[in-house]
């Protein structure tokens, strides 16, 4: 399975570096998560989203120059009286996403960090996590 996931990972970071050139971006950072690879150009003030179950898929492209503001969202499923007692807040977690909204146009984008039918429930946590970072970093380069 790890060989699989190897494979996997080399053919699409070596997408991921034929999308750099052809948008003439430099990636500083980048992550592979889920059915995604995001890229991050910090010069550029660009992030490069990569859908990788979409064979001719586009990526999708979005200027932080342009952003306004970006949100961690979360979506809990219903809670029962009592239940927090014996399970953490975190077991009733449904998503957990990224939301850009724009300064100049009414299009939100929003990226699913977590999503029950696509994500093992162990990897809430570190998904969590790595929802938090890049909300950091993003948020620290969009609009200034």
């Amino acid at each position: 399975m790890k060989n699989v996931q190897t494979r996997f990972a080399k053919s699409k970071y070596s997408e991921l570096n034929e999308l750099g050139t052809r948008f003439n971006l430099s990636f500083s950072s980048r992550l592979v998560f889920s059915n995604k690879i995001i890229a991050l150009d910090g010069t550029k003030k660009c992030l490069l989203v990569l859908n990788t179950d979409n064979e001719l898929g586009e990526p999708c492209l979005i200027d932080l120059n342009d952003v306004a503001v970006i949100t961690v969202k979360k979506s809990y499923g219903s809670i029962k009286q009592g239940e927090l007692k014996n399970k953490g807040i975190e077991e009733f977690l449904k998503r957990i996403d990224l939301e850009f909204e724009f300064s100049n146009r009414t299009e939100t984008i929003v990226l699913p960090f977590y999503e029950p039918g696509t994500d093992d429930p162990g990897d809430r946590t570190k998904l969590n996590r790595n929802a938090k970072t890049w909300h950091m970093i993003l948020s620290a380069l969009a609009g200034s």
